[in-house]
């Protein structure tokens, strides 16, 4: 089963970030940004490569 991105998203809990970037981890098979908020983005990341072409660098 595929989630659709932007549909799940997660609510920080604690202190609020103290930038956008404090949301996004790299992916160390890929290279490419996980925005951890999105539960699809994360899962997209669990499987094999290729990752989602979205996330890559560009």
């Amino acid at each position: 089963m595929k989630l659709p991105r932007g549909k799940y998203l997660g609510e920080r809990v604690g202190a609020p970030p103290a930038d956008e970037a404090e949301h996004f981890i790299k992916c160390p098979e890929c290279g490419g940004w996980i925005d951890c908020r999105d539960l699809a983005a994360v899962f997209e990341h669990q499987g094999p490569l290729p990752h989602p072409e979205a996330d890559r660098p560009q």
